[in-house]
């Protein structure tokens, strides 16, 4: 007699496999049965796989920039267009963590001063020149 379940050999008159637990026919019952029903009791053991050990390597630490590296950086930024070229090279380009956080840094900057001198423009050109003609036509200008 055969499990059907795991195909482990079983001495006859067994009603349950001793290896995997599934209901065994008899080899009679199993000729009438014809096709056999899925058994929904099985029991299946889980074999976990090893686990392969995962390989991190230690970052590379930068080296600090120098105060001199620091102060040609600054230098740069003085000239016009090329500052701008050079701080986008060095933010989203540049292999040194250093010079690169220093260029992200500066162009934040760069932008809160563009949209600050936006509000500032805005700001002269359409409201006080207003409250200017406003005091000037009608004699209250102390």
């Amino acid at each position: 007699m055969r499990c059907e379940s795991c195909g482990a050999e079983l001495p006859d008159g067994t009603r349950y496999c001793t290896n995997c637990g599934a209901e065994v026919l008899p080899d009679d019952a199993q000729e009438l049965a014809g096709e056999q029903q899925p058994d929904y009791n099985q029991q299946y053991t889980y074999i976990p796989q090893q686990q392969q050990q995962q390989y991190h390597p230690q970052p590379v630490m930068d080296p600090p920039l120098s105060v001199g590296q620091y102060v040609g950086m600054f230098l740069l930024m003085l000239i016009p267009i090329v500052n701008l070229i050079l701080l986008l090279v060095w933010g989203f380009g540049s292999t040194n963590q250093n010079r690169k956080n220093f260029a992200r840094a500066a162009l934040i900057m760069a932008l809160i001063g563009i949209f600050i001198t936006i509000i500032l423009t805005l700001l002269f050109m359409y409201v006080i020149p207003w409250d200017v003609d406003f005091f000037w036509m009608h004699g209250r200008w102390w």
